[in-house]
């Protein structure tokens, strides 16, 4: 089943942006870009969102915590996270900032996907060490990370 999107109408573009930033936090780009085709004027839609962003109702800092929060919790690295807030409109300074601070231990994120995919309590050979390595670099963790929680 697939929905049409309906047009919306100038003087609901306002109402429209807060009912989505209502369920979630929402960066500025996904904004533009869920709305974009949906509306008469884009200028209109640009004036808007930068009301709402200017009111802080709409925050690119927020959305990034937000996600970089959610995701590290479903077990994914920093360089994954990067990448999809970096395609998600993120400046790489904010990206920089919050998904590579102290905040997060990756080593800890590491630690629980290991204990949740893997049986920790055997010897791992070179084949499921190569396993391991390969599943944790699609999470999205770098080398260093990797060989850190190994060596523990």
């Amino acid at each position: 089943m697939v929905f049409k999107k309906t047009f919306i109408e100038e003087s609901k573009i306002r109402f429209k942006i807060l009912d989505l930033l209502s369920r979630r936090e929402h960066s500025f780009k996904e904004l533009l870009d869920k709305l974009k085709d949906r509306v008469d004027s884009k200028v209109r839609l640009l004036e808007e969102l930068n009301k709402v962003r200017e009111e802080n109702l709409q925050s690119d800092e927020r959305f990034t915590e937000s996600y970089t929060s959610s995701r590290s919790v479903k077990g994914f690295g920093p360089e994954k996270i990067a990448y999809e807030l970096k395609s998600r409109g993120i400046s790489e300074t904010l990206v920089e900032k919050i998904v590579y601070s102290e905040d997060i231990n990756w080593i800890e994120v590491l630690e629980r996907e290991f204990n949740k995919k893997f049986i920790s309590d055997q010897e791992l050979n070179k084949l499921d060490l190569t396993r391991v390595k390969k599943f944790f670099l699609q999470r999205g963790f770098d080398f260093d990370q990797i060989n850190k929680f190994l060596e523990k």
